[in-house]
């Protein structure tokens, strides 16, 4: 909204009796839940309806849950979160985006308890399909499909969730390649090479019970992203450039500290490869690796010992995420 303001004086000619003030009305941050055959997903997107403090997961935030999207033509953003992970706990990254103006499109992963062991290739396919079937999901539906450019889609990926993000924009990915390189590498890189074992996917799919059918190796599939993609904290071993690679330019995101996904083994040599392709650029950051995840609240940490939520002694991860969501926002919009 803009309002003008009166201004004159006997002394000075003013070109223009009055001076334009122009005081902007941030949108509300909609949110949805949506279905397919693959499972769940959300919608974050601007809203015209007002916001109210609402319970998602373990956090309080403030959105506009199935309220009507503001009318507009808006980018979307493809989210992926990292292994075992959930969409909620980037609530605060997502929100940056949707307040810039994007669609924010984000699957819940629900086969990542077999990443590790021989159905590895058919996990991060399924991931990519709860991505495309997602995406194809809001491009139709009667609530969105007419707000949304479905010929400007970037992508955003944490973790695993950069493999994922990389087979949406056409790359390939070798369970093969990833086997030969821990064999080379298990005792420099035991985080990533680590099998969670039998035991940890049996217990898993008591909860989760998913049915994939094989897959072959090496496999790629149909790009979907044909924007910009932004890697936070990525794994590298196992996925590769192609011919069919869609984005228009890749940023990387290391976090320094990071022991799970080293930076010298993945961050790294992922920028290196993929910049022989696409426009690339490699920021390094102060930070360990679940630092991307959103403040767990007090109450929680302390009835619970989360692994993923705990700092090393005074590291400020509200003030981290806040300076992080401003880059990956300019990587997104410049």
């Amino acid at each position: 909204m803009c309002l003008m303001t009166g201004a004159f004086s006997r002394r000075f000619f003013v070109l223009f009796l009055s001076t334009l003030v122009c005081v902007t009305t941030a949108h509300s941050v909609g949110f949805r839940e949506m279905s397919t055959n693959d499972g769940t997903f959300s919608v974050w997107y601007p809203s015209d309806t007002p916001s109210k403090l609402q319970r998602l997961g373990p956090f309080n935030l403030e959105i506009s849950k199935n309220s009507p999207i503001k009318k507009g033509r808006y980018e979307i953003v493809l989210f992926s979160h990292g292994n075992s992970g959930f969409y909620r706990n980037h609530y605060l990254t997502i929100q940056a985006l949707v307040n810039v103006g994007f669609v924010v499109i984000a699957p819940q992963h629900e086969a990542d308890y077999l990443v590790g062991g021989n159905k590895t290739s058919a996990a991060l396919n399924h991931r990519y399909f709860e991505i495309s079937k997602a995406l194809d999901a809001v491009e139709n539906s009667i609530e969105f499909g007419d707000y949304v450019d479905i010929k400007k889609v970037h992508g955003i990926g944490y973790s695993l969730g950069s493999v994922s993000t990389l087979l949406a924009a056409g790359a390939i990915f070798s369970l093969q390649h990833s086997d030969d390189y821990c064999r080379r590498n298990e005792l420099l890189d035991p985080n990533f090479c680590e099998d969670p074992g039998w035991i940890y996917r049996l217990i898993q799919s008591f909860r989760h019970d998913v049915v994939l059918p094989p897959t072959n190796d090496s496999f790629s599939q149909k790009p979907l992203i044909s924007g910009k993609v932004v890697l936070v904290a990525p794994i590298f071993q196992g996925i590769r450039p192609s011919a069919k690679l869609s984005m228009s330019s890749l940023t990387v995101f290391a976090f320094n500290s990071d022991v799970i996904a080293i930076p010298a083994y993945h961050a790294l040599p992922l920028h290196d490869e993929f910049s022989l392709y696409i426009p690339s650029e490699y920021l390094e950051v102060e930070g360990h690796h679940y630092a991307f995840i959103s403040p767990f609240p007090k109450w929680l940490t302390e009835e619970e010992d989360i692994p993923v939520a705990k700092d090393p002694e005074g590291f400020d991860r509200a003030m981290f995420l806040n300076d992080l969501n401003e880059k990956i926002v300019k990587q997104i919009t410049h």
